[in-house]
């Protein structure tokens, strides 16, 4: 705002008008948000008459334009000034050079220049609001990889703008996080459900293949009575559980969408679809997951019966956890 009251004043000081007595008012305020200032002071002033609105506004149009002037020097000169990012090909390798200008966008980060394609933007993005620690959401500002330092908010802005002026589709994540003015709180909050669903499919792909066995161990003990009593063995070596875990995985993403999601009607949906396939499974594969269905010998013993134990309490803790504050939708 220096700089603005700066110009204000050296407009107000040459202009035709008199200078009115109301000037401080609105010029000097101590508002640091200019247009906040327009709609205050002058716009919603009752005590002032349309002539004297028009004329405060065409003051305010004339600083503007010398602003936007000294903005757009300012940036000339540092584009200028700073040097590109030693990179010259995307974050899958491919030269930049081979993509058109429209589905590229430089941004100044930390006195660089980064080239980025539009669509590693985007996956930067994505993964940078659905960051989860286990099941709960945990939404980040993008991250720039080449230095693993947090994008500001008129780089997303920037990028924005550079995606509606593409031919790309715009993720519906992007534009709820717009909605809100790249508010990461309230983003959170008005997205909650949706953040919680993504969280769950990141469990799923970024946990190791023990958590998983052991939750599909749970999830087949939570239907033992509507499965006839079936059982995952836990006494497993590592190539045989990687197998159960990559059978079962679709079984355990409905399974965890239909205890942890927080829309009613896709709980209801996903656990009847778990049970579902889980029966026709079992039907046609009756003795899956038992030591004699994967030829091993009964002395193993690759995961104890207090871990099983650990396991379930987690998951009932999560389970618990997730319908004291549940979100209806």
């Amino acid at each position: 705002m220096t700089i603005l009251t700066y110009i204000l004043r050296r407009v107000v000081e040459k202009s035709k008008y008199p200078i009115f007595n109301v000037c401080p008012m609105y010029f000097f305020s101590d508002t640091p948000d200019k247009f906040q200032n327009i709609k205050n002071e002058i716009v919603e002033n009752d005590f002032f008459i349309d002539k004297q609105k028009r004329i405060y506004l065409e003051l305010f149009a004339q600083a503007q334009k010398h602003y936007y002037s000294l903005s757009k020097l300012a940036k000339i000169w540092k584009d200028n000034r700073l040097s590109y990012y030693n990179n010259d090909v995307d974050l899958c390798l491919s030269p930049l050079s081979s993509y058109p200008e429209s589905q590229k966008v430089t941004l100044i980060h930390f006195n660089k220049k980064y080239i980025f394609r539009l669509t590693d933007f985007m996956n930067i993005w994505l993964s940078g609001l659905t960051k989860n620690i286990r099941f709960l959401p945990d939404p980040r500002y993008p991250i720039n990889p080449y230095i693993n330092k947090p994008f500001r908010k008129y780089h997303l802005y920037i990028v924005y703008f550079k995606l509606i002026n593409s031919t790309f589709m715009i993720p519906s994540l992007i534009q709820y996080f717009f909605k809100v003015s790249f508010n990461i709180a309230k983003f959170e909050l008005m997205q909650y459900p949706l953040l919680k669903d993504h969280a769950i499919k990141n469990y799923l792909q970024a946990e190791d293949d023990r958590t998983l066995f052991l939750d599909i161990i749970h999830m087949v003990e939570s239907f033992k009575i509507e499965l006839d009593y079936v059982y995952i063995d836990p006494r497993m070596p590592p190539v045989v559980i990687k197998e159960i875990v990559c059978t079962m995985k679709p079984f355990l993403h409905d399974f965890l969408m239909g205890s942890l999601s927080c829309n009613p009607l896709i709980r209801e949906l996903s656990r009847t679809t778990a049970l579902n396939g889980l029966r026709c499974f079992f039907n046609r594969f009756s003795l899956y997951g038992t030591q004699s269905y994967h030829g091993v010998s009964g002395d193993s013993t690759y995961l104890t019966d207090d871990m099983t134990d650990d396991m379930t309490d987690d998951m009932t803790e999560d389970v618990e956890y997730n319908e004291s504050t549940n979100i209806v939708i």
